[in-house]
C-alpha cells in the first residue's frame, strides 16, 4: 500500500457514518534498522477532518511554542480534526476507511500528544 492510496480517501465509522476525509497521516520511527538512516517508519495514525492542517504544520503539539496566535486559531479548529489509529482501522478499500471507531471515541488516544 503506498500513502497516496489513503490520502483524501473517505473514512467511516463502525456504523457506517462519515468522520471526514484522510489529509494526511502520522508516522512514528520506531521499526527495525534500515542501515545508517535508521529505523524504519510505522503508520500510526489517519490525520481526518478539515482541522488537520494545524496538524500538519506541527502548531498543534504541546511542545510548539508559537507564533501564539496561529495555535490559538487551529486549536479552535481542533475540534474538527480526527485521528484514526491504524491498529483501530478496519477494512481500505478503493476510495473509502473503514474504521472500529466512531469518531467521539478517536481524539482521545491522542489528547494527550494535542495537549489538551
Amino acid at each position: 500500500m503506498r500513502l497516496s492510496d489513503l490520502l483524501d480517501s473517505e473514512v467511516v465509522d463502525r456504523d457506517g457514518e462519515r468522520i471526514g476525509h484522510v489529509h494526511d497521516v502520522r508516522l512514528v520511527q520506531d521499526g527495525p534498522p534500515l542501515g545508517t538512516w535508521g529505523a524504519a517508519l510505522r503508520l500510526e495514525a489517519l490525520v481526518v477532518g478539515k482541522g488537520s492542517i494545524g496538524t500538519r504544520l506541527g502548531i498543534t503539539r504541546p511542545q510548539m511554542k508559537g507564533p501564539w496566535i496561529l495555535k490559538m486559531l487551529f486549536a479552535r479548529q481542533r475540534a474538527s480534526r480526527v485521528l484514526v489509529p491504524w491498529d483501530r482501522v478496519r477494512e481500505v478499500g478503493e476510495d473509502r476507511v473503514t474504521a472500529d471507531c466512531v469518531a467521539a471515541e478517536c481524539p482521545d488516544e491522542f489528547a494527550a500528544e494535542a495537549g489538551t
